[in-house]
């Protein structure tokens, strides 16, 4: 299929009965709420993208649409661990089922385990693809193992500092437990 298509107006329909296939890369400013948590001030990464539809005709069913998303970025997130910058590479692999409408998708949604989206002549594809990496950002970013030099400075600090040395908190006690001459 051509590489010319709007793909935020996707006839999804056409696309899955050809199987088409596109593919492709937009800057990750192109992308603006996913741009929104990437904390450079410029960031220069690349969303790479790739679009597969599908008709499947089932034995005992109608046709089915399926759209097959792959994409991929790299971002830049404050670790929660030592809040300096880390590197994170997002990863998306999904397939989607299309139905007629809402009401179908919410009959459907339980009992299948797939993706259901609406059956839209206008589909916007970006949209989707930015919806994917979103979801695919970690809950709490971490490095794999915080090397932050001023973290580290100040545990050799504790650990060579003789000065402060912790009272121990059970001493109280023991002090409790001995018997008061009045």
């Amino acid at each position: 299929m051509k590489n010319n298509i709007n793909l935020n107006q996707l006839d999804i329909l056409a696309f899955a009965k050809n199987g088409s296939e596109l593919s492709g890369e937009y800057a990750l400013d192109a992308f603006a709420r996913l741009k929104e948590e990437d904390v450079r001030e410029r960031a220069t990464d690349t969303v790479h993208w790739r679009l597969r539809g599908e008709q499947i005709k089932p034995e005992d069913g109608e046709n089915q649409i399926w759209l097959h998303l792959n994409a991929n970025t790299k971002i830049m997130l404050t670790c929660q661990r030592c809040l300096t910058p880390a590197n994170f590479d997002l990863e998306v692999s999904r397939k989607f089922r299309f139905v007629a409408n809402e009401q179908v998708a919410l009959a459907q949604d339980d009992e299948n385990e797939e993706d259901l989206l609406v059956l839209d002549r206008k589909f916007n594809a970006l949209e989707l693809i930015e919806d994917e990496l979103i979801m695919s950002l970690p809950i709490v970013p971490r490095h794999p193992s915080c090397h932050n030099a001023y973290l580290e400075s100040l545990a050799a600090e504790n650990a060579e500092s003789t000065e402060f040395e912790r009272p121990n908190p059970f001493a109280v006690l023991e002090q409790l437990k001995k018997p008061t001459n009045h």
